[in-house]
């Protein structure tokens, strides 16, 4: 890309990228964003204290064009990472912010894509919080495809009514995908402490307060290598009793949920913030409480609120842990 080009284009979206000890498979990523056919865009990458050659990497992007580096002097860790980013993002103009990985591969209209819809939205809902979202490609370290769509290979889809049932216990929205506006990111920022991933979190400020839409095409090629933050893993390897030990997932997943509980008073708290009559604020309310019930009380609750998991065996799941999870006390 001609360097003239990126100084004197209107700088539009604002790409965050945490590293950390990302150095294989780095340099691609950052070629792919410097690659969009959109060029109404910055870069803002913060190293979260490598240990490997990414610093060394990433001092070779520091002139570039519309590319700033910031070398951390401590590791925060990947949600108080991307947390500084979008801080960092949201006191320049931008108007717009995209979440990156470091170890992915952008379809070279994946921002112009977005964008559009992003613009679509905006003119149908001024003034709206509203985040952006697509599917992926699974590939290898060697970007060869392992599935078409992340979304059916991990048997998730994109929640088009009432999001924040599903979003408060589960997650459909891939962080590396998404681009949000600035007034999604007013509500959202800082990011709480209670907060599972910083992905969830803007989700759900999208769904309780404003819009999410999703691109249903993969405009990302999402690459597993072994040392992913998350990845990808195929739901229906979580049946093969071969490969797992169900005591120590279905106890994981108990720890996930009680951690959204926790996330929900968050939520709670800065939709109440932001907007006290909002329509979802006692569902939201009502779900972080619901350790104060008893089991029964509780599976009746989450069935009068209609919030359930995507897939009757999630949802089973979900019931289960709920269940068994101690009885607290009202504060």
């Amino acid at each position: 890309m001609n360097p003239e080009t990126k100084q004197h284009r209107e700088d539009q979206i604002c790409v965050v990228m945490g590293t950390y000890n990302g150095f294989e498979f780095l340099e691609e990523q950052i070629e792919s964003i410097l690659d969009q056919s959109c060029h109404a865009w910055n870069l803002l990458i913060r190293d979260d204290h490598s240990s490997d050659r990414t610093p060394e990497l990433l001092s070779r992007y520091a002139d570039v064009a519309g590319v700033t580096v910031i070398q951390a002097q401590q590791r925060l860790g990947v949600i108080q990472n991307f947390n500084q980013l979008l801080q960092r993002a949201c006191a320049t103009d931008c108007r717009y912010v995209a979440l990156s990985d470091q170890d992915d591969v952008w379809d070279r209209e994946k921002l112009a894509t977005q964008l559009r819809l992003m613009q679509q939205l905006e003119s149908e809902q001024p003034d709206q919080p509203l985040l952006v979202h697509s599917d992926l490609e699974v590939v290898d370290q060697h970007l060869r495809q392992i599935a078409p769509s992340f979304m059916n290979y991990q048997g998730i889809r994109h929640e088009t009514s009432a999001p924040l049932q599903v979003l408060l216990v589960q997650n459909f929205v891939t962080g590396c995908t998404v681009l949000v506006n600035r007034r999604l990111l007013e509500l959202a920022l800082p990011i709480p402490e209670e907060t599972l991933m910083h992905d969830w979190w803007l989700a759900q400020c999208a769904a309780a307060l404003g819009t999410i839409a999703c691109v249903e095409a993969p405009l990302i090629q999402y690459r597993q290598h072994g040392r992913n933050e998350v990845g990808a893993k195929q739901f229906s390897r979580f049946l093969n009793p071969f490969r797992n030990n169900y005591y120590q997932l279905w106890n994981a997943g108990r720890t996930v949920l009680t951690q959204s509980l926790e996330q929900a008073r968050a939520l709670a708290e800065r939709v109440r913030q932001f907007d006290s009559t909002n329509p979802q604020l006692p569902m939201i309310e009502e779900y972080a409480q619901l350790q104060q019930a008893g089991s029964l009380g509780r599976v009746k609750k989450i069935h009068q609120l209609r919030i359930h998991s995507q897939s009757k065996l999630r949802h089973q799941l979900m019931l289960s842990r709920l269940i068994n999870l101690p009885r607290k006390r009202a504060a």
